[in-house]
């Protein structure tokens, strides 16, 4: 093997590159990625008809859950569809600074780590260098609630939610290419009614940690650095 065939062989080593920019992370992607965790267990429960229903779960913003708290009755999907009981409700109830420890810290997310990505121009390889800041750690509470009409169906949710999706009392988030902690709290159930004369509704609460970090490709910085060598070789 020639000179030339080590140094080319030696430049696409180093240019296999695994460290690429870290990707994005909004709130909005974790609680995505919760809802994806609890919509992956296929809950379903059999019905009176004899039929087996999936039990859809419906991400609530502020405002619906404001007006439909004390009030299950008019649920509706994200297309507008009405979504009869039984049905789970998942709700961000607040984000605080992160409580999980960390293995560094640096005030005032000072650069920690330079990553290099990979650049190719059609003759040339070489590489950028970017500056990328500490990630902000934060824990976001949600509240997961399941309605329906039949404690047999509580029963069932209970069995599905510890057994398949916390069964150790965490379960493991696919956000944006990454790993993240949620946490399981005690459960609650929310069964009563004011007025006899409306349906009851058994309802389980479910109290839900995610450890979450948050990422904004914009505070990366580019760093000056040398991208490109032309090595020219003679034999004779």
């Amino acid at each position: 093997m020639s000179s030339l065939d080590n140094i080319g062989r030696n430049l696409d080593q180093q240019f296999e590159n695994h460290n690429y920019l870290p990707q994005e992370i909004k709130l909005e992607d974790l609680s995505i990625g919760l809802k994806d965790h609890i919509s992956k267990l296929e809950f379903s429960v059999l019905m009176e008809s004899g039929s087996i229903k999936k039990v859809p779960i419906i991400y609530l913003s502020q405002e619906l859950w404001a007006e439909r708290k004390n009030n299950w009755s008019d649920m509706r999907n994200e297309q507008g569809q009405e979504v009869s009981k039984p049905f789970m409700t998942l709700f961000r109830t607040s984000v605080k600074r992160g409580t999980a420890p960390l293995k560094y810290t640096i005030p005032k997310k000072k650069t920690f780590r330079f990553v290099k990505v990979p650049i190719f121009d059609g003759t040339l390889k070489g590489f950028d260098m970017y500056k990328v800041p500490q990630p902000v750690y934060i824990d976001a509470e949600y509240e997961l609630r399941f309605a329906s009409f039949y404690q047999q169906h509580v029963d069932e949710f209970y069995e599905t939610i510890y057994n398949e999706g916390y069964s150790d009392g965490q379960g493991y988030l696919k956000v944006n290419g990454y790993d993240i902690v949620s946490k399981i709290g005690d459960a609650s159930e929310d069964n009563d009614v004011d007025d006899i004369s409306k349906e009851r509704v058994f309802q389980v609460v479910v109290p839900i940690t995610v450890y979450g970090k948050l990422i904004d490709p914009r505070k990366f910085e580019k760093v000056n650095t040398i991208t490109k060598i032309s090595i020219k070789i003679t034999e004779k």
